[in-house]
């Protein structure tokens, strides 16, 4: 039942949520960031861990029929790596904390395990615990510490004059994901970008050995709603240039307005979001086979908004997906 000052979370929503709780305390002179960025920033044995968690749910997340077993245990793995990367970091221990319905079969639930601890191996990171419960539907949550390849990148730090860069290319995820709902035709290796995504932890380890970028988050929630939460966190605006959108090749036959769409607000792409300065841009760091396309610049102000190739501006919508609002 809805309490008068809390309301519902339909109405509240997801973020505005987990705003509300940024106030909490956290007096803990070890903690050098809390709620409010893709890992929290701690203090251990003389040196700073990375810290996030995240949970897929069957029906909201994932299908079971959309792969197999493992390799919903690799893409648990990569979604949860993705943090890791924006930071700045690579991960080093994990936690997989796993609900089963009764009558999931033990091969497939060893095989899921299997795919998870092979992922984390190949990225340099251990599996050593978690915990298995029950439940009406699959629910597959992991918990990854990392350590920071340099200075760490947060949300925060981006300035008015920054160039706004983006790695890879966008909206593939989104395509492959209406492709599995049965909202497009397609199959195979068609899907392949949102069953294997891949956490750009290369990259964001170069961008913090080389302290280029100012701020960074990963592209999981659509690309403009993404850039707001960097932005609030910066205090700053900023404009985008649609034309210069890395759009994946997988869009090419759709309309502008479909890729716009895709690319804006599909999320799932898992690529890095992130701020330079304009000195440093022609001396970033390269990732082998990853591009990196600068779309727009950062502003003073809060607004964000879209330049179309014609030269309109607009303020853009910057909502993407949320768990709690339709």
């Amino acid at each position: 039942m809805a309490t008068e000052a809390g309301g519902r979370l339909s109405e509240l929503g997801e973020f505005a949520f987990l705003e509300r709780l940024r106030a909490l305390p956290s007096a803990d002179r070890d903690v050098d960031l809390g709620i409010g960025d893709d890992c929290a920033i701690v203090r251990a044995g003389g040196r700073r861990w990375l810290l996030t968690t995240d949970a897929l749910v069957e029906g909201v997340h994932f299908r079971w029929r959309w792969d197999d077993p493992a390799g919903h245990g690799r893409r648990a793995f990569a979604v949860n790596a993705s943090d890791i990367a924006a930071m700045g970091g690579r991960p080093r221990f994990a936690l997989l904390s796993l609900v089963a319905p009764k009558r999931a079969s033990v091969a497939d639930l060893h095989a899921l395990v299997r795919g998870f601890a092979t992922a984390a191996r190949g990225a340099g990171c251990a599996l050593v615990g978690g915990n298995l419960s029950g439940g009406p539907c699959w629910t597959i949550s992991a918990t990854l510490v990392g350590e920071p390849c340099g200075t760490a990148l947060r949300r925060s730090g981006a300035h008015p004059g920054d160039l706004l860069f983006v790695s890879g290319r966008l909206g593939a995820a989104a395509y492959a994901r209406e492709i599995l709902l049965g909202r497009r035709p397609g199959s195979g290796s068609r899907t392949a970008a949102f069953r294997r995504p891949i956490p750009r932890l290369a990259l964001g380890c170069a961008l913090a050995r080389a302290r280029a970028a100012t701020a960074a988050i990963d592209v999981s929630d659509g690309l403009l709603q993404d850039l707001g939460h960097l932005c609030r966190a910066s205090r700053v605006g900023a404009i985008v240039d649609a034309d210069r959108l890395p759009f994946a090749p997988a869009l090419r036959a759709l309309s502008k307005r479909a890729r716009l769409r895709l690319a804006f607000a599909g999320g799932e792409d898992y690529e890095l979001l992130f701020t330079v300065p304009a000195s440093r841009a022609r001396r970033l760091p390269r990732s082998p086979g990853v591009r990196l396309t600068p779309i727009g610049t950062i502003m003073p102000g809060s607004a964000i908004r879209v330049r179309e190739a014609s030269g309109e501006i607009r303020v853009a919508d910057t909502r993407g997906f949320d768990h709690f609002r339709r």
